[in-house]
């Protein structure tokens, strides 16, 4: 099966907001002032032309930094998530929609890069812009942020860009992953682990005990999944088949609302999984830091779902729990870019992405 033998021109979104309704929702304080500095920061790796970061700024991504970490100490941290956000969201449209989407070697060279800056922050300045993006939110974590922290963010970063290179991959041999091996890609390519690995403050045994990984793991299931089933109708008008929603239609063999509700009935079971662990790991570890964690945990799920219904990335007006979805018409694909266009992002080269 294929993207074009979806036999229907819209679906109706599941309750996710009511399922997701047990989790605090709050807007950090600092937000506008954050917002303010950071889109003038993001603005000045001219990753887009004008025209196209006007587009890419109205999408709301520092409200979404602001819902997901309301309670940063300063500021300067909730800038250095939004930052990261910025980063996330633009290499994923690079890596989805460009002509790189089905370029394995220039995905792979892009992360090669981005790997280097990870090695060596303090390193030369590259001319890949992403890359250089990076090496300024990486300098910015090492001076603010503890060892550990530092030490997770990496290894989280480096799991981020393998698994973004797997999905190229897929794209490029038109290979629709079976939805349990799917789940585990996605764990990795959504990137959803840098954002709390920015956060923790915990020590080693505990962070890496199976009951904290168990509960990260669920609220990754669920951020990710739930960001499936919203972000499904942009990624298909760009011919993007690498998400859950198409991997339970190809895999069962059935129209796209049964794959729809089938992964937001995975999201159900998901979140009375989580909810339960939390009582779990609140008795394992009665810890100021891993309260603080948990409670993380739930502003990331509230917030991602919360921003997904509002932001123009996804929908062209705000939406609710069991709205008709109209498809977006299927973009044509871009031609397929080189490892030569990685190396040579320059200052005067803008990343050109389809719309919508």
């Amino acid at each position: 099966m294929h993207l074009q033998d979806l036999r229907t021109r819209s679906f109706q979104l599941p309750k996710l907001r009511h399922a997701l309704s047990p989790f605090e929702m709050k807007c950090n304080p600092f937000h506008k002032a954050a917002e303010t500095h950071a889109c003038a920061k993001f603005d000045s790796y001219n990753l887009y032309t004008d025209e196209k970061l006007e587009k890419y700024l109205s999408h709301d991504i520092a409200q979404l930094g602001a819902w997901v970490y309301p309670e940063t100490p300063t500021q300067v941290h909730l800038e250095e998530c939004i930052a990261l956000m910025f980063w996330l969201l633009a290499y994923d449209d690079m890596a989805d929609e460009s002509g790189h989407k089905k370029s394995v070697e220039g995905i792979q060279c892009g992360g090669d890069l981005s790997l280097q800056v990870l090695a060596d922050p303090h390193g030369p300045v590259p001319k890949f812009k992403f890359a250089r993006m990076l090496q300024d939110i990486v300098r910015t974590l090492n001076t603010t942020g503890k060892a550990g922290c530092c030490t997770r963010f990496t290894k989280a970063f480096e799991t981020y860009l393998q698994a973004t290179v797997r999905q190229t991959t897929h794209r490029a041999d038109a290979h629709t992953p079976s939805v349990e091996d799917f789940i585990k890609l996605r764990r990795g390519a959504g990137g959803v682990r840098l954002t709390y690995a920015m956060e923790l403050d915990i020590p080693d045994e505990i962070h890496d005990d199976a009951k904290i990984q168990s509960i990260v793991d669920a609220a990754v299931d669920i951020i990710c999944w739930t960001n499936d089933i919203c972000s499904f109708n942009k990624e298909q008008s760009h011919g993007d088949s690498q998400n859950l929603v198409y991997c339970a239609f190809v895999e069962r063999n059935c129209s796209l609302q049964e794959a729809v509700d089938f992964v937001a009935d995975m999201v159900f079971t998901r979140v009375d999984q989580f909810l339960l662990s939390r009582e779990e790991v609140a008795r394992s570890f009665d810890l100021p830091d891993v309260a603080k964690f948990l409670e993380g945990l739930e502003y990331g799920i509230s917030g991602y779902l919360h921003w997904s219904y509002n932001t123009e990335r996804y929908f062209s007006t705000p939406v609710s729990d069991e709205q008709v979805i109209r498809l977006y018409q299927r973009k044509e694909d871009p031609d397929p870019l080189s490892v030569e266009h990685v190396e040579h992002f320059s200052e005067s080269t803008a990343v050109e992405h389809v719309e919508h």
